[in-house]
């Protein structure tokens, strides 16, 4: 009789994950999307990980705040593959977080919320996740052409998350969907406990009651020396990074130089599982981590981690277990301590575990891994796992390749719930955690890089920004223009200007208003270095100069107080060349041909480009000299 004929009792219920993304993680995505990917939508690297702390464990228990019931984190090292936290260097390893489990997969930024609405998500989630899923259960081999199952590790293929998000960098607000696949049997061929343990009024049975203090003793110290000669092995270069392992086998009892100890903990691979003798097989217990939390009094309190279905699946097709009935250990503790490099199997004190590692009570009543769980489930078949094909299915008469037909047989599951309960995106307003400025300055920006991307490719945004720039003039011409190099990302502007603002400027001059006109009037210089960083924001580098630019032709020095005059046209000459060569470009903008004259040469000597603009009644000059 088959799977599909044999209705299940009971099924086993899953807790999903939920995701906890940092604001740090969307700021630094965000930048990421305007800086490096642009109108690119291919993935980029994602990491996320999760624990089993949560609300009512020893806060001091980690350095990282503990997590809900099931919840996967993301925050600025999920996007930073160079990060200390993922170094295989052993002066490191005192600061890894190998207390906590990684996931690995990929984050997509899509460039129009259409695109995002209009996309079948779960054709997407089966194209991006199950090629790496099938690889690791030994269904097909990778795009490299490596070999599936034997090499690919599946403390790292099976814990896997995918984001879709679309970020709106002008308003700073980003739409994200987390997905966390999970291969799922086929209609009618669920996950179910075994026809013995359904039967029982409960087909969870608690460690603590079962096996007792002195076996979870022994389950503790255990899983500790695993998790050490784990970390011995990453640290070693022998292996992929993979902080704490989610998975492991567990044999209750075994026998070594002739004497029988309770229990040891071994890697899950499939190269493990052969090695092991018929006897030990029929014993082995599937262990994985749950990060299921919940307290005992909790609704989701008998619902096991979702990281449990890849699991079963990888049983079923890799080792070839379906069909058999099988005991999972939801290993489920108060938190896990870091392993560091002083942590070693030569150092180790057997008697050195807390109480939390052991499983004494709390004064909540939940204890330690006493209430881990252990369940008898029976494994699908690796038929279960194929679904009947459908008319979009890819066959061999199409250009499909074999691993699209193979992949089309499959089904991945695991896009998470919105804050409805619904199957649909949430979205994060980052306005609050930045400044207007930053606002200003980044919408500005954006305008550039998109004419960039999208008209002039050449165009060096950083560049401009970085430009200094000088500007003969603060009237019509010196506001107008001001105003247009801010709008292309100019940053770096000073004034240079003797005159002062009257009541008839405002209207024509669009960095005054009626506040610069009393008293006499500001200079203009000043003023209109005032208002740029009042516009734009403090980043803005603006300065105002009070300076006289002599002509030829005006004569000085001929009154009373001619030396003085004559001393104060020469520093006038000298301050002015200085800012002209300090300057990456000049705009010269007065009101007079006369007071161009002295600029336009001096502009010359240093080499310094000088833009040469003029307005008339019925005309108008724009002129570039200099290089």
């Amino acid at each position: 009789m088959t799977s599909q004929q044999q209705q299940p009792q009971q099924l086993v219920r899953f807790l999903p994950f939920r995701s906890i993304a940092e604001p740090s993680f969307w700021l630094d995505h965000n930048a990421h999307k305007l800086n490096e990917l642009r109108l690119s939508e291919e993935g980029v690297p994602l990491w996320g990980f999760f624990g089993v702390s949560n609300a009512s464990s020893n806060a001091a228990a980690s350095a990282v705040t503990p997590l809900p019931p099931a919840g996967m984190r993301f925050d600025t090292s999920s996007s930073n593959s160079n990060d200390i936290l993922n170094s295989s260097d052993a002066a490191a390893t005192a600061v890894r977080r190998n207390e906590w489990i990684r996931s690995s997969g990929n984050i997509y930024s899509l460039n129009t919320i259409d695109s995002l609405k209009k996309l079948n998500k779960n054709k997407f989630l089966n194209a991006a996740c199950l090629p790496s899923l099938l690889a690791c259960c030994g269904i097909h081999k990778h795009k490299g052409g490596e070999s599936s199952s034997n090499n690919a590790d599946p403390n790292i293929a099976l814990i896997s998350s995918t984001c879709l998000t679309y970020c709106d960098l002008k308003s700073n607000t980003t739409v994200y969907w987390f997905a966390f696949p999970a291969l799922t049997p086929r209609s009618g061929c669920g996950i179910a406990y075994s026809s013995a343990s359904a039967s029982e009024s409960t087909p969870q049975r608690r460690i603590g009651e079962v096996w007792g203090d002195q076996m979870c003793s022994s389950l503790s110290r255990s899983f500790h020396r695993f998790r050490v000669v784990q970390e011995e092995v990453n640290t070693s270069g022998c292996q992929g990074q993979v902080w704490c392992p989610p998975f492991f086998l567990l044999l209750p009892a075994y026998t070594e130089g002739g004497n029988t100890r309770k229990t040891k903990c071994l890697p899950l691979n499939k190269s493990t599982y052969d090695a092991l003798t018929e006897e030990e097989k029929q014993s082995v217990i599937f262990g994985f981590v749950d990060p299921n939390t919940s307290p005992s009094n909790n609704s989701d309190a008998d619902a096991v981690g979702w990281t449990l279905r890849n699991l079963v699946a990888y049983l079923s097709l890799s080792l070839g277990l379906g069909g058999h009935d099988k005991t999972f250990l939801s290993y489920r503790s108060p938190f896990l301590r870091r392993i560091t490099v002083s942590d070693s199997l030569d150092n180790e004190d057997p008697m050195q575990e807390s109480y939390e590692d052991v499983g004494e009570d709390y004064d909540d009543g939940d204890a330690g891994i006493g209430q881990s769980l252990l369940l008898d489930i029976k494994i699908p078949l690796a038929s279960d796992y194929q679904w009947p094909s459908t008319k979009d299915q890819p066959s061999s008469s199409d250009s499909s390749t074999e691993a699209d037909i193979i992949c089309s047989s499959y089904r991945c599951v695991g896009w998470e719930l919105n804050k409805n309960n619904k199957p649909g995106p949430r979205s994060i307003d980052l306005r609050p955690l930045v400044s207007p400025a930053h606002l200003s300055r980044q919408a500005n920006d954006l305008n550039l890089r998109l004419m960039k991307w999208r008209a002039l490719p050449s165009l060096d945004v950083e560049r401009l920004s970085q430009m200094k720039v000088l500007l003969l003039g603060a009237g019509t011409l010196g506001c107008g223009v001001a105003r247009i190099l801010l709008g292309w990302g100019i940053r770096k502007i000073t004034f240079v200007d003797s005159g002062r603002v009257s009541y008839s400027n405002p209207v024509r001059q669009s960095l005054f208003g009626l506040e610069d006109c009393k008293d006499g009037g500001k200079y203009k210089a000043v003023a209109a270095a005032e208002s740029l960083v009042a516009i734009a924001g403090p980043d803005v580098q603006s300065e105002g100069v009070v300076l006289t630019i002599h002509m030829p032709g005006h004569s000085f020095g001929g009154g009373k107080d001619g030396a003085s005059e004559v001393e104060a046209a020469r520093k006038d000459i000298t301050r002015l060349d200085k800012l002209i060569g300090d300057s990456d470009v000049v705009f010269l903008l007065t009101d007079t041909r006369e007071s161009r004259w002295l600029p336009t040469v001096m502009a010359l000597a240093r080499e310094t480009p000088l833009i040469n603009a003029a307005l008339g009644l019925d005309s108008w000059l724009v002129m570039r000299h200099g290089p």
